[in-house]
This record gives structure tokens, C-alpha cells and sequence, in this order.
């Protein structure tokens, strides 16, 4: 799959009641904020992986490229998403010893057609279309 430039991560996720907006937003559910670059990042990866496992290998070295980080930082991240997600902290599902995995279908929304869908990377989360 071709991956497209940073500007690709404007496109929109949208799941159960909820969006994620491209430059960070989530809304839904009574919820308005910002996300940390980090929380989004994370939850972005969950989103695009189509409901696959995703280590916390490959959450650690996607989310955090340029460093050691523990992996306490990868749980605190995964904690605060499900306190935003609320009654659908769920979706964010544990499987011990391995990773995590996202439970909820997605939708794809690009910022020039609001309605197409795209495909989207697993790996990087960037979205092309076509």
C-alpha cells in the first residue's frame, strides 16, 4: 500500500459514537478534548489496526520511534484512553502477556470528501485512497 504524507493523518476515525479527529480531537459521548500527542497517536494505531493485535512491541516502537521508553508509559497511555472512552473503555481490550487489541469497527472519513472512504496503514496509521 502507498502511504501518503503527514497530511494524510487529517483524515477522520470514526467508531461507535465517537471521532477522532486527524489533528487530535476526540469527541463523543459528552466528550470534547484534546488528546495528548501521545493518547492520540496510540488510539489512532488501535483504531487502523482492523481489530488485529497490536503488541506492545509494535505500539512502543510506532508511538515512541526515537527513544527507550518503558513500558509503564505505554500502560499509563492505554489507562487515560479508556477514562476518556468512559462506559466504552471496552473497546480497548487487554490481551495479557501480549498487547492490545481494538474492538469496535471504524470508519474512515477523509478531509476532502467527507463521506469516502480510505484505506488506512495498520502499521503507521496514514491513510491513502484509491
Amino acid at each position: 500500500m502507498t502511504v501518503l504524507s503527514d497530511r494524510s493523518t487529517t483524515a477522520t476515525l470514526v467508531f461507535a459514537r465517537w471521532t477522532l479527529h486527524g489533528h487530535g480531537q476526540l469527541t463523543g459521548d459528552g466528550v470534547d478534548i484534546q488528546l495528548p500527542p501521545k493518547e492520540w497517536h496510540v488510539l489512532r494505531l488501535l483504531l487502523v489496526s482492523s481489530g488485529a493485535l497490536m503488541t506492545k512491541d509494535q505500539l512502543l516502537e510506532l508511538a515512541w520511534p526515537h527513544g527507550e521508553v518503558a513500558e509503564e508509559s505505554l500502560t499509563r497511555c492505554i489507562y487515560s484512553l479508556r477514562k476518556h472512552l468512559k462506559a466504552d473503555k471496552g473497546f480497548i481490550k487487554t490481551i495479557y502477556g501480549q498487547g492490545y487489541r481494538f474492538t469496535c469497527s471504524v470508519s474512515v472519513v477523509g478531509h476532502e470528501q467527507r463521506r469516502a472512504m480510505g484505506r488506512v496503514c495498520s502499521a503507521c496509521g496514514q491513510v491513502s485512497h484509491g
